[in-house]
């Protein structure tokens, strides 16, 4: 089969933004309570003017936990609750006519006990797909205080899930198991997704108990199917990786910079820019390793509102401004961008609310009847309708940030060189390409500083890049004799300084 060509343009991923969507909770189309795919394709506009050009969805195949979708029933189909095939064909084809490239979770290291290749490898001893699973006769004993080795329904042999006895795990270990996955990704591929994000990768091999976190031959397994993507034009992948992203980031091609959340966190609220962030911006993989700051598990931290509280919004801003600005390719959560709170149910079902689109009624926004699950704790005050064009919002705020991206690639694609120190009260770096520089500074304190960087540019005019709701950032700031460019800098402010010269510009 004749691999199908990218509508995007060429590298789009480099410069793109993304978001993280959870398709249950986004948009309910049907008046289910639940969200669905239709949804979704409802709110492409509102991501486009929001500068989104990248989405994540989390698991979109039937489950057996009918929520997170992790426990995967059938790797090439759609949840029957968020639609069908061609359902989310038109969700890829009205992504692309906006320039939005999608890419989707993959879970690699187990399926959901409910598969049917699980139940016929369970169901007997001379199964075809006995040695699909790790199973065993006799539970190995490991001595640990949760012990994944889970009792088969017959209670004739044990099978490892390292999650859950819901999620059995991969033998990842059979070429047979391999294949299959890996003509699964072709086949969303071929469908026409334009990458993925890998779970888990950290736990794909086990060799004892001292050896199933982070086993060394998880990255062949990863190069793998990191080589089968790259078999496809354009697309991308990343990795989950909980801890030590930098262990996986070659074999994947990309992951998560998990940790430099919390240097950002601390930065912002001891207002003085941390060592461990300074030492992440430093790194010659950082752009290939993306900041976030949130996601749908807990171990990576609360909802931001939750995190650092309504009074403290600028501390919220100012984070969310370093996350974006500093990366090559910012991933943000869905509700992010307008501050949505947890809802009260703690862990991960906590921060896996409805999005709040409106203040109005029991589902604000997201559906006509009471959704699935209870609503942001905030969402009559924090929603899409009180935010949209109020110069003073979160959402506003977001949508400068991504803007100002949009207008200046170099944001993502210039050499980056960190100009701050460890202490400092601002975080400062350019980002220069041979036609290019913009310069970045981020008033992590409390006060009012003065940012000094000198552009090597002398007597030339620059401009505060950042513009929210059309408002410019100010009048135009000449360097002085020596190309030093001197401006003083609100407390939590960020800044994005570019030559004064004609731009193609996106507007929201």
């Amino acid at each position: 089969m004749q691999r199908p060509s990218s509508p995007l343009p060429h590298d789009w991923a480099k410069t793109a933004a993304f978001m993280e969507i959870f398709v249950r909770s986004y948009k309910d189309s049907d008046g289910d309570g639940i969200g669905d795919l239709k949804g979704l394709v409802s709110k492409l506009d509102y991501l486009k003017t929001l500068g989104v050009t990248g989405l994540w969805l989390m698991p979109i195949g039937p489950s057996a936990d009918h929520d997170h979708g992790y426990a995967q029933e059938d790797y090439r189909s759609i949840a029957p609750e968020y639609g069908t095939m061609a359902d989310f064909e038109l969700l890829l084809s009205e992504a692309h006519k906006r320039g939005i490239g999608i890419i989707i979770d993959f879970v690699v290291n187990h399926s959901a006990n409910t598969n049917p290749l699980f139940l016929d490898a369970i169901a007997t001893k001379h199964s075809q797909y006995r040695d699909w699973y790790e199973i065993a006769e006799e539970d190995p004993r490991w001595g640990l205080k949760n012990n994944p080795w889970r009792s088969a329904p017959n209670h004739e042999s044990v099978y490892y899930g390292v999650f859950s006895k819901a999620m059995p795990d991969w033998n990842l270990r059979n070429p047979r198991v391999l294949a299959y996955l890996e003509d699964s990704m072709r086949f969303w591929m071929n469908k026409g997704v334009d990458g993925f994000r890998l779970d888990a990768v950290t736990m794909l091999l086990e060799d004892g108990p001292n050896a199933y976190f982070n086993n060394p031959g998880n990255l062949g397994i990863v190069a793998q199917l990191r080589d089968t993507v790259k078999a496809y034009e354009n697309r991308y992948l990343i990795c989950e990786v909980s801890e030590n992203p930098e262990l996986y980031v070659n074999a994947c091609d990309h992951a998560f910079a998990f940790g430099a959340q919390t240097f950002i966190h601390d930065s912002v609220v001891r207002g003085k820019v941390e060592p461990g962030l300074i030492a992440q911006l430093n790194r010659p993989d950082r752009d290939r390793m993306p900041l976030t700051l949130q996601s749908h598990d807990f171990y990576v931290g609360d909802r931001l509102m939750n995190q650092f509280g309504e009074s403290r919004e600028d501390r919220y801003r100012t984070a969310a401004a370093i996350a974006i600005l500093a990366s090559a390719t910012p991933f943000t959560y869905y509700g992010e961008e307008i501050g949505m709170s947890n809802n009260g149910l703690g862990g991960d079902p906590g921060l896996r609310a409805p999005m709040s689109w409106t203040g109005i009624g029991p589902a604000a926004g997201f559906s006509t009847v009471p959704p699935y699950r209870a609503l942001a704790l905030n969402a009559a005050s924090h929603n899409v309708t009180a935010e949209t064009d109020k110069a003073n919002s979160l959402l506003e705020f977001y949508r400068a940030l991504y803007i100002v991206r949009l207008n200046n690639p170099v944001l993502a694609t210039g050499s980056l060189n960190v100009l701050s120190r460890p202490g400092d009260p601002l975080l400062i770096f350019s980002r220069s390409s041979a036609d290019d520089t913009a310069y970045v500074a981020i008033n992590v304190s409390d006060t009012s500083q003065t940012v000094t960087i000198n552009t090597g540019k002398p007597n030339r005019q620059f401009l505060q890049a950042i513009q929210i709701l059309g408002k410019s950032g100010g009048m135009p700031i000449t360097t002085d004799s020596s190309g030093h460019l001197i401006v003083p800098l609100k407390a939590k402010t960020p800044a994005v300084y570019v030559l004064a010269r004609p731009r193609p510009l996106h507007s929201s």
